[in-house]
């Protein structure tokens, strides 16, 4: 999953959430069609950025009044009036998240978030297909460097983990204990024998 994609999945989860309390105000259906007729995609994140941008200081505070100052189109007191305290935590908190996302996401370069999610993505489908642990690393060694030499640790599902006796080191000798104790046991023994 790509990062537009997460970002287009809470916004979805998050009207649908308002919008069920809500069918009967019409810019709510509005935006809830526009919403689930979007794409994930740069347009939709940067869309769903300007959006937050001018609120995100008020989200943690939950200040609707605030809020609705930014959306006079919207009737945003109306709208989470309807909306039942025990649901509307659980909106807050997603609204925090996607705009804690973004704010993330808005610090890494693009080359750099192509690179993770790349990444990922190898990751994942290597899992999900059954590629075993060596396929999941020579994945990603091609994207982190120098762990590509880690593909030899072998397929976990033969339970072969690519290591034989001859290659794993033998443990530390252990350190012997040096006490005059000994020594002067063993004479007081050899006086009194």
């Amino acid at each position: 999953m790509t990062s537009h994609n997460a970002i287009r999945d809470s916004v979805v989860e998050i009207s649908r959430r308002i919008g069920k309390h809500n069918l009967d105000v019409p810019e709510m259906k509005k935006l809830m069609e526009r919403v689930e007729r979007s794409q994930p995609g740069p347009e939709f994140t940067n869309l769903v950025r300007q959006t937050l941008a001018p609120i995100s200081q008020h989200i943690p505070m939950k200040n609707i009044d605030e809020i609705a100052k930014n959306y006079p189109d919207l009737p945003l007191k109306v709208i989470v009036d309807k909306v039942p305290s025990a649901e509307q935590d659980a909106i807050w908190q997603a609204i925090g998240m996607t705009n804690m996302l973004l704010t993330t996401l808005q610090m890494v370069p693009p080359e750099m978030l192509n690179q993770i999610e790349t990444m990922t993505n190898t990751m994942m489908g290597a899992m999900q297909n059954g590629g075993g642990l060596n396929d999941l690393f020579k994945n990603m060694g091609s994207v982190m460097g120098n762990m590509g030499n880690m593909g030899n640790m072998g397929n976990m599902e033969d339970g072969d983990s690519g290591n034989s006796d001859d290659d794993i080191p033998p443990p530390p000798p252990r350190a012997r204990k040096k006490s005059g104790g000994q020594s002067k046991q063993k004479e007081f023994r050899d006086k009194l024998c």
